[in-house]
């Protein structure tokens, strides 16, 4: 059975499926037999710059939509929380709100 306890809601999460896939979505609940998240999309490289992005995992879905998406845990190999990066586009991407970098930081926080 997979242990999914150390994650809270809202938790972006990474999940590698056991058809290669792996998702990148916002963490909404689990139980014995599946997880179930929000937004859930893939990595993918830009065709015309070749850096990674993210694109919506179901292309039939709702991509506004906050209704979680449900994965059976017999398709998970591995679950884990992405590299800051990915979970700062992730959050970019699905939300709109941009992460600031240290340099846009400097100026408001007082040293």
């Amino acid at each position: 059975m997979l242990v999914t306890s150390n994650y809270k809601k809202n938790d972006i999460i990474s999940i590698k499926l056991s058809t290669g896939e792996e998702v990148v979505g916002r963490f909404n609940a689990s139980d014995a037999t599946s997880i179930d998240v929000v937004k859930p999309t893939v990595l993918t490289l830009n065709p015309e710059s070749g850096q990674i992005m993210l694109i919506p995992w179901l292309m039939s879905i709702d991509v506004h939509s906050s209704d979680p998406v449900e994965i059976k845990n017999s398709q998970v190999v591995a679950l884990s929380k992405p590299a800051k990066g990915i979970a700062d586009v992730y959050l970019q991407g699905s939300s709109g709100i941009a992460m600031p970098n240290a340099n846009e930081l400097s100026g408001i926080i007082k040293q």
